[in-house]
């Protein structure tokens, strides 16, 4: 239990620090209190080794943080909303994502970006040696994200949220060709899940 708040305890410590030092609590000190913590979290899990495959785009590497405190804002109302209303809308569940790869550090940051999002927990990676190299590198390696989510009665949109979010690590963090590939993935399951729901619609529509 001690561990499971750790994480929480320190994202609000820096971010009361980080209101300390601006002098005055306003939302747009809260939100860049909690985009520093992010940012100091993410980057504080991720091993040396692993780092130093990885590319660096700051603008892009900035939107990373911004759209990953705005989960985590979105989240935190979502589960505070169910804590207050009778009833339950959740729906757990395990789903497995197949991701387009990248190096270990982009996988690892993707996998701590969703359990540090409250409501979702990454618990496991897979990955399978498909270049026959023996080595984990990311290169023609086949990964698989394991998520353990509250809110899984879609699952193909929970899949390409998370997909989603692993281009634009891609985008900051990654291989330019990897970022390219996982683009396309998410464009191609974009028109998966717009053809599931305009089936359903289509059925609705029937009965």
């Amino acid at each position: 239990m001690q561990s499971a708040l750790r994480i929480p305890a320190m994202m609000l410590w820096l971010t009361v620090l980080w209101i300390a030092l601006w002098g005055s609590i306003t939302w747009a000190n809260v939100a860049g209190g909690l985009a520093v913590a992010v940012a100091v979290v993410l980057f504080a899990r991720l091993d040396a080794a692993s780092l130093k495959t990885t590319y660096f785009r700051p603008q892009w590497a900035a939107w990373y943080v911004l759209v990953l405190a705005w989960k985590l804002i979105d989240s935190n109302v979502r589960l505070a909303y169910e804590i207050l209303t009778p009833g339950i809308s959740t729906h757990t569940g395990i789903i497995a994502v197949p991701m387009r790869g990248g190096s270990e550090a982009v996988i690892n940051l993707v996998a701590n970006s969703i359990t540090l999002t409250p409501g979702t927990m990454t618990i496991d990676i897979k990955r399978w040696d498909v270049d026959g190299d023996g080595i984990d590198d990311g290169e023609e390696d086949s990964v698989v994200l394991y998520i353990h989510g509250m809110y899984t009665r879609d699952i193909e949109a929970v899949r390409h949220d998370v997909l989603r979010l692993e281009a634009l690590a891609l985008r900051a963090f990654g291989n330019p060709s990897d970022y390219a590939l996982a683009a396309k993935q998410v464009d191609d399951h974009e028109a998966l899940l717009d053809s599931a729901r305009a089936a359903r619609r289509q059925n609705g529509e029937r009965s």
